[in-house]
């Protein structure tokens, strides 16, 4: 049985307490949480998935690092305002620093903290401010400051991103909490974030990395809001078993939903706070003849600008979608296309099927949130990605992003 808890987050699984602090990173004095910090009564079982970003920020060398050494981990470090990425061997040394830092103030090693950052490339780290406020995080760590880490972690978000499930397993509740900061330059493999994510599970490393990085594929992989890729992208997933509810292969397919379903939250809830962004849109392409096809295609359609501002202008040019997904690589015969507007059948083997169904298609465009479905029938292949409208807000927000 699945069922998801209403305002929950990182502290909500079993053991596990967070705090944030404000450590002036970027020197504006700006009145707003910057640093985080995660931990955990018990030690965790770790698990990641990071940009495949071939420029990779310290942060994310020194996680990946962590993990090829199975190390067990008691505490995640995290700031916004600086990438700490592009910062050369100095990048490396800040990361050191701080995680012995705060492993002298929590009394545990080095290698029991992760660390993570978000924010303007290219800038030293100011570890002196990070280190600075180490008491106070460390002294502020309670169970119910998960939305405070949620909110250290922001940068051009206007949301907090969190939620919980709990999921009943023959062997006993498991809770599963999560957070995540995305809005700009998300694109797949993976979308631009911070996401951490918390259980009260036991489970095995390698059942933790499997589950993890298969939700990964079919959540935040299918996230776009401008087609860029950052060099910070991190999912960290924690397991400390303190619920003493065990993940086997008997029950593996029931945690995956109950992870799946929490990831997929926090990724629509990206799309729909993309920069500058008015709407989220849901692209759907089914039957097409491979996945990897599926794929290419509703990422095509879903990364286009032209169809983006057709979005944006509640234009329902459904020409745009084919000409996006005649141009994705995927095979399929332009004949036999239909376009749905949520439920709506508008064109009919790549006709439009009656003009007077504008009108209605419009109305849908104008909502929050809807879906545009692609059915290619040229196979038994479907995928989803999640986009949103393209905004002159975007521009704004990116043309001043150092400022």
């Amino acid at each position: 049985m699945l069922g998801k808890v209403s305002y929950g987050g990182v502290t909500t699984p079993i053991g596990f307490r967070a705090a944030a602090a404000n450590a002036n990173i970027k020197g504006k004095n700006l009145e707003r949480v910057d640093c985080g910090l995660i931990y955990s009564d018990n030690s965790c079982v770790y698990a990641g998935v990071f940009t495949s970003n071939v420029v990779k920020a310290a942060p994310v060398l020194y996680d990946i690092e962590l993990l090829s050494k199975k190390a067990d981990i008691k505490a995640v470090f995290a700031n916004s305002g600086n990438a700490n990425a592009c910062t050369g061997a100095a990048g490396l040394k800040a990361c050191s620093d701080i995680a012995a830092a705060y492993a002298d103030v929590l009394d545990i090693k080095a290698d029991n903290i992760l660390i993570a950052s978000t924010g303007v490339i290219g800038i030293p780290l100011p570890v002196e401010r990070i280190t600075g406020v180490k008491e106070v995080l460390v002294d502020g760590l309670a169970d119910d400051k998960g939305l405070d880490f949620a909110q250290a972690i922001m940068t051009t978000d206007t949301t907090v991103k969190e939620t919980a499930v709990c999921v009943e397993t023959k062997s006993g509740l498991i809770t599963i909490g999560g957070c995540t900061k995305g809005s700009g330059m998300i694109a797949p493999s993976l979308a631009t974030m911070l996401t951490f994510i918390t259980t009260d599970a036991m489970i095995e490393r390698h059942l933790l990395q499997k589950v993890l990085v298969e939700c990964t594929e079919v959540t935040f992989n299918r996230v776009t809001v401008d087609g860029d890729m950052s060099t910070n992208d991190s999912i960290i997933m924690l397991a400390n078993g303190m619920s003493g509810a065990i993940v086997t292969e008997e029950n593996y397919e029931e945690f995956k939903e109950g992870l799946f379903t929490l990831m997929n939250y926090l990724a629509k809830q990206i799309a729909l706070d993309g920069e500058g962004a008015s709407r989220m849109i849901t692209i759907e392409v089914k039957n097409a003849a491979t996945m990897e096809e599926a794929k290419l295609c509703a990422s095509k359609i879903a990364n286009s600008p032209l169809v983006k501002t057709m979005f944006t202008g509640c234009d329902p040019n459904w020409g745009r979608l084919m000409a996006s997904a005649g141009a994705s690589g995927a095979k399929f015969n332009p004949e036999k296309v239909d376009i749905y507007f949520n439920d709506m059948h508008y064109v009919s083997k790549g006709i439009i099927i009656d003009y007077a169904l504008e009108d209605k298609a419009y109305e849908i465009m104008k909502e929050l949130q809807y879906t545009i479905t692609i059915d290619l029938n040229a196979g038994n292949c479907s995928t989803k990605f999640y986009t949103c409208d393209l905004t002159q807000d975007y521009i704004k927000i990116n043309a001043d992003y150092r400022s």
